[in-house]
């Protein structure tokens, strides 16, 4: 027996080799990247900020004239 028990290499285990894709999702299943969920929250945000954007030139631009 090994004198470390939690080393299970030692005692006749084998590690599998797991690539690096599959480690990070690889192209199977879920896919990488946000969720659906998360896409659509941040579309939100961009489009208030946008408006924002939109509202702050429209004043510059009336302040000017």
């Amino acid at each position: 027996m090994a004198k470390n028990s939690d080393n299970l290499l030692g005692m006749g285990g084998r590690r599998a080799t797991v690539s690096r894709s599959a480690l990070r999702g690889g192209k199977g299943g879920a896919g990488g990247g946000p969720s659906e969920e998360a896409r659509e929250r941040r579309q939100e945000l961009l489009g208030k900020l946008r408006e924002r954007q939109a509202a702050q030139v429209a004043e510059g631009a009336e302040a000017q004239s």
